[in-house]
């Protein structure tokens, strides 16, 4: 019986155990990235790199409410199309989703870069602050595209019916982050652009990951080029169920200020 299948007749106790815990576990530990950066900036850098850090943290949840715009929204449908056994219809919602992230990545990063300074004033950093926020998330941008395959893909594994899979790509970012951390700030001295560092290359292995996975023979939904074509039905379908976690997230995005 292959995991969709499972979804439909397993028991609703047995799934909300199987699903919750490894979401609940997931969430905790990505919340981890800005933490243990916040850690060891503190230990390494001091005062004003912390704040450096807590300034640039708003933008980075604005990142990941793009994640959740696409990733969630393309999870329901994705869901239900494969609740109707229309693999094939669920293969091109990813598609269109995948694509979706990766030009909102780089949007995000664009725009990010270019006004970063601008933004950095807006979210409240001082002129004291500004050149650490600065150097933290000027490197912070140029993984939003490995952030949004990472992030916004994940759910696509939990929607085919494998939660653990999709923890591990969250744990597996955050211990990787964890470790790199203290080797970029302590031992390279490289300060918080080590932190930053540390924190793209995590982003890079989990999109890896994601990416391993649908293209590996364990995935049920595929990547196939001519899903990637984007299809305006596809992408307001996604837009319409994704507005409200993204108008959360980003809502609070703006509370962090």
């Amino acid at each position: 019986m292959d995991r969709s299948q499972q979804l439909g007749k397993d028991r609703i106790g047995s799934l909300l155990m199987r699903f919750s815990i490894p979401a609940i576990v997931g969430m905790v530990v990505n919340a981890l990235y800005n933490v243990v950066d916040r850690i060891f900036v503190g230990q390494g850098v001091g005062s004003l790199g912390i704040a450096g850090v807590t300034i640039g943290f708003p933008m980075m949840i604005v990142q990941m409410a793009f994640g959740m715009l696409i990733g969630i929204g393309a999870t329901s449908l994705i869901s239900i199309r494969l609740g109707e056994k229309k693999k094939e219809d669920a293969e091109l919602i990813m598609g269109n989703a995948v694509t979706l992230l990766v030009v909102i990545a780089i949007l995000l990063t664009a725009l990010g870069l270019i006004w970063l300074v601008p933004l950095l004033k807006l979210f409240g950093a001082s002129h004291q602050v500004l050149p650490y926020a600065k150097d933290y998330m000027s490197i912070i941008f140029y993984g939003s595209v490995f952030q949004g395959i990472g992030f916004g893909m994940n759910n696509f594994i939990r929607a085919e019916g494998n939660p653990r899979i999709a923890m591990a790509t969250m744990v597996i970012g955050a211990v990787l982050n964890t470790i790199l951390d203290p080797l970029f700030i302590f031992s390279f001295g490289w300060g918080i652009k080590g932190a930053a560092l540390a924190t793209v290359l995590s982003q890079i292995v989990a999109a890896i990951w994601v990416l391993a996975y649908f293209l590996g023979k364990n995935s049920l939904l595929k990547i196939k080029l001519p899903n990637l074509r984007l299809r305006w039905d596809i992408v307001l379908g996604i837009a319409a169920i994704g507005s409200a976690p993204f108008l959360m997230q980003l809502a609070a995005g703006f509370i962090e200020q």
